[in-house]
C-alpha cells in the first residue's frame, strides 16, 4: 500500500465511512484516537523516539523487579523467533522499551525503527502500534503492516500481549516485532499464541516470587500440563482470601467480571476452603484435583504450600515445628498462635479451636 492510499483510507474511517481492507475494529478505534484525542497526522514520516540515557536509566531502575523476573522467559521466547527475524521488546506502562532482544547485525536499522532499548511506544506519540494500542486497550493485538497510522512504521509488524501485577494492574506490554514481513495479517497468528503464553508465565513467575509465604493455587481447564504449565493461579492468606492472581484467574473464576478476585475469599468461589489446599498438592495424581466451581464449571487445581520461613539462630527456647510453621507467613497475630500451639501440643492440656468456618481450624488441629 501506497502511503497516499494509506492517507486517504484513514480519512475516510475518520469521514464515517468504512474501510476497504476489514481493519480490526480496535485499529480503526485506535486511528480514531490517533486524530480525535492525540492530534497526529499520518502524512508526518517522525523519527523513532528514543528516550535520553537518563529516562532510560529511571524507567529500568523502576522495572527492574519485572525485567529480572521476566528475562529467563524472554530469553527462551527470543530463542524460538530469531531465526526469523523478530525482535523482542519488552515496554513498561508508560510505553517506554526497558529490555529488548535482536540481531546486533541489524542494530542501526532496528534503532532507526524504533526497535530498540529507550524507545517510546505510547500510542499518544507512536500513533498505533503494538506496545501502544495493548496499553490502551489492555488486549492483546496485532498492529500489521498499514495498521499502523503513521507511514514511518507501516512496514513493520507488531505483536504484543499485556503483562499483569499480581492486583490486576496492567504493568508492561511483551511484543514481537518484524521490520518486513509477509503480506497476509494471519501470518502473525503464531506469533499472537507465542507472545500472549510468554506473557502468561511472566505473570505466574511473579506471582511465584512475590507469594512466597502464601499458599498458591494454580487452574487448569485441563489436567495434562497443570503441574508444568498452568493456565492461571491465586495467591491466598491464612484466612482463604485472595491477595495476588494472574490476570487469566479472574477469566477463569469469575467470566463475567474478571477483575474482582483480590479480596474475595476461595470458598465464595469454589466449592471447597483452605483447608482442602493440602489435598491438592502433588500427591495425587492430577486428572483427580477438580475444582467446583459454584456456577457448575469444573476446573483442575494444583497448590503449592508456603515456603517456611528461616529461622533466625540465634532464637532458642520454642522453635516452631514444620507442621505449625507451614500455616502462615509472615502474619503476626498467626505467628503467636503457632508459638502458644507448639508449647501446648505436646502436652496432654485438651484444646478447643474456635475461628470463622473457613479460617484454617482444622489445618490447624491437624498441624497440632
Amino acid at each position: 500500500m501506497s502511503d497516499l492510499t494509506h492517507i486517504r483510507e484513514i480519512d475516510r474511517v475518520l469521514s464515517g465511512r468504512a474501510s476497504d481492507n476489514h481493519r480490526d475494529p480496535l485499529v480503526l478505534d485506535s486511528w480514531r484516537r490517533c486524530v480525535e484525542t492525540y492530534g497526529l497526522d499520518p502524512a508526518k514520516a517522525e523519527a523513532a523516539h528514543i528516550v535520553t540515557d537518563t529516562e532510560l536509566r529511571l524507567h529500568r531502575e523502576q522495572a527492574e523487579r519485572l525485567i529480572a523476573t521476566a528475562r529467563s522467559g524472554l530469553k527462551s521466547l527470543f530463542r524460538q523467533v530469531a531465526e526469523q527475524n523478530y525482535v523482542l521488546l519488552l515496554a513498561d506502562a508508560k510505553g517506554i522499551c526497558v529490555d529488548s532482544f535482536g540481531d546486533p547485525r541489524f542494530e542501526e536499522e532496528l534503532r532507526r525503527s524504533g526497535l530498540y532499548l529507550g524507545s517510546d511506544w505510547s500510542e499518544d506519540l507512536a500513533g498505533t502500534c503494538g506496545v501502544g494500542s495493548c496499553l490502551v486497550t489492555g488486549e492483546a493485538v496485532t498492529i500489521h503492516q498499514s495498521d499502523h497510522f503513521g507511514i514511518a512504521h507501516t512496514p513493520l509488524s507488531c505483536t504484543a500481549a499485556p503483562i499483569y501485577d499480581t492486583h490486576g494492574k496492567l504493568s508492561a506490554v511483551l511484543d514481537v516485532s518484524l521490520l518486513r514481513s509477509p503480506s497476509p495479517k494471519s501470518s502473525q497468528n503464531l506469533a499472537m499464541n507465542l507472545v500472549k503464553a510468554s506473557a502468561r508465565r511472566v505473570e505466574m513467575a511473579n506471582l511465584m516470587a512475590m507469594t512466597r509465604r502464601d499458599w498458591v493455587l494454580r487452574f487448569s481447564t485441563s489436567p495434562e500440563f497443570l503441574e508444568v504449565d498452568p493456565e492461571a493461579a491465586v495467591a491466598l492468606d491464612g484466612s482463604g482470601r485472595i491477595i495476588g492472581m494472574t490476570h487469566a484467574a479472574g477469566t477463569l473464576l469469575m467470566p463475567d467480571t474478571g477483575d474482582g478476585l483480590i479480596g474475595k475469599r476461595i470458598d465464595a468461589l469454589l466449592d471447597m476452603s483452605v483447608d482442602d489446599l493440602p489435598d491438592l498438592m502433588r500427591g495425587r495424581p492430577a486428572e483427580e484435583r477438580v475444582l467446583r466451581l459454584k456456577d457448575g464449571r469444573g476446573l483442575y487445581g494444583h497448590a503449592i504450600a508456603p515456603q517456611q520461613a528461616r529461622v533466625a539462630p540465634h532464637r532458642s527456647a520454642l522453635d516452631i515445628p514444620a507442621p505449625l510453621a507451614n500455616l502462615a507467613g509472615a502474619d503476626p497475630a498467626l505467628n503467636r498462635l503457632q508459638r502458644r500451639a507448639a508449647r501446648l501440643a505436646p502436652t496432654q492440656v485438651p484444646l478447643i479451636l474456635q475461628g470463622e468456618t473457613g479460617t484454617g481450624k482444622e489445618r490447624f488441629a491437624r498441624a497440632i
